[in-house]
């Protein structure tokens, strides 16, 4: 068997020597002591800032994202049991009846193509029309496409009573011809 000296490279054994080290049977390496490094003192902390909520106004669900993209009335997937005659408990759920409608925009003067459940057709029907339901929607009751869209009526109506205030009518539906009434 050989001492741990020979396992330890030529520099090593010369640096071993040089500083004492070989004592004894064994060579015993001990590390260099390292100086500490002259530091700069740490710059001076900044103040912490406040962070702000960038809540979305749309609220993140984990049930029924689908409901998220159309108009869906409140309704979501309901959970319950099929029971068979024997009184056998079988998981099941209802889905909403969700229908692609075409409804007409007063203001946007379109029809658009929106995911759908009767429930909230009744609404709509109720309210007067898409726009006016559209208005009074909670912004964090509708997903981001609707919330798009109540707010591109939402410019379009304003955008109509400030030409209207100031006199400005369109030329023949055109947009791009606009003349001043007096």
């Amino acid at each position: 068997m050989h001492s741990t000296l020979c396992l330890f490279a030529k520099k090593h054994i010369t640096q071993h020597v040089r500083r004492g080290l070989l004592g004894g049977i064994r060579a015993k390496y001990v590390y260099p002591i390292k100086e500490p490094k002259p530091t700069l003192p740490p710059p001076p902390k900044q103040p912490k800032l406040k962070k702000e909520n960038k809540t979305v106004p749309w609220k993140s669900q984990a049930t029924y994202k689908q409901s998220l993209k159309g108009l869906y009335g409140g309704k979501h997937i309901q959970f319950g049991n099929k029971i068979s005659e024997f009184g056998n408990k079988s998981r099941r759920t209802w889905k909403p009846n969700v229908q692609k409608v075409k409804l007409y925009s007063e203001a946007l003067n379109e029809r658009l193509t929106i995911k759908s459940t009767p429930a909230a057709l009744k609404y709509i029907d109720r309210k007067g029309g898409l726009d006016r339901y559209m208005m009074s929607m909670k912004d964090h009751e509708l997903g981001k496409k609707m919330y798009d869209l109540k707010y591109k009526i939402k410019n379009k109506i304003i955008k109509a009573d400030r030409e209207a205030k100031l006199g400005v009518t369109t030329v023949n539906g055109n947009e791009n011809e606009k003349k001043l009434v007096k």
